[in-house]
């Protein structure tokens, strides 16, 4: 049996970890809650970006500069691209229960679904807000659930949409402050994979979905192999 310790230990904290390997990785892994085959992670993209967009900060002197950068792009607009989807699965909640044309999806879109395609990147969170205020509104007749994934949506667009916008800002940091913002992107990443644990029991090969732990190594190592997956108890009849 292995030690139970283990599984509380961050794996991101490896000191054998590169800044640019963790960089890469957690880049790749947010494209991949971006896309969020599951929708099991929408909730952590937020969260994730942040703590990215601090190591941005903090290590904005640093040559990684253009990466974060160039990353942080590339999110954003990968973000503003699966948005409209997901707006709309938000908009048929409200229009099942209202009506296309009742006062009350018109309260949560006032400018219609195509607005989330046709903004910029600018006025794209006051979008959002309405549609958010206008499901509260009514979340007594639609449900907590669709409030909370509305909100969630105008958090993950802020969470990729001001660190783009703000990178050219970088500032000098101290080593202490490019420490503690490092090490709150690997709690942030190590959070995300309890999460992952915690959806998929007994279903490892789930997290090549959204993690790619060959990215945090150097292309000289191989990747440790998965461990065996142990074969669930039985129940005796």
């Amino acid at each position: 049996m292995r030690d139970f310790h283990i599984w509380l230990t961050n794996p991101f904290d490896d000191p054998h970890i590169s800044l640019a390997e963790l960089l890469s990785f957690t880049s790749d892994h947010l494209q991949r809650m971006i896309n969020n085959p599951l929708a099991v992670l929408t909730s952590r993209i937020g969260p994730t970006t942040t703590a990215l967009a601090a190591v941005a900060a903090a290590f904005g002197e640093d040559e990684t500069k253009l990466g974060l950068r160039k990353a942080q792009v590339v999110l954003k607009n990968s973000y503003r691209h699966t948005l409209p989807e997901a707006v709309g699965k938000i908009a048929l909640a409200v229009q099942a229960k209202f009506g296309e044309h009742s006062a009350e999806f018109v309260e949560c879109f006032p400018h219609g679904r195509s607005i989330f395609t046709s903004s910029t990147d600018d006025k794209l969170a006051g979008e959002l807000q309405t549609m958010i205020n206008g499901v509260h509104a009514h979340v007594a007749q639609l449900t907590p659930q669709l409030e909370t994934d509305a909100t969630a949506l105008l958090t993950g667009w802020t969470a990729v949409f001001n660190p783009s916008e703000s990178s050219k800002g970088a500032k000098t940091s101290t080593m202490a402050a490019k420490a503690t913002a490092r090490a709150a992107l690997q709690l942030e990443l190590f959070r995300n994979l309890l999460m992952l644990a915690q959806n998929f029991p007994r279903e490892p090969e789930q997290l090549d979905l959204y993690m790619q732990q060959s990215l945090l190594y150097p292309h000289t190592q191989s990747a440790p192999a998965p461990a065996p997956t142990p074969t669930p108890p039985t129940t005796e009849p």
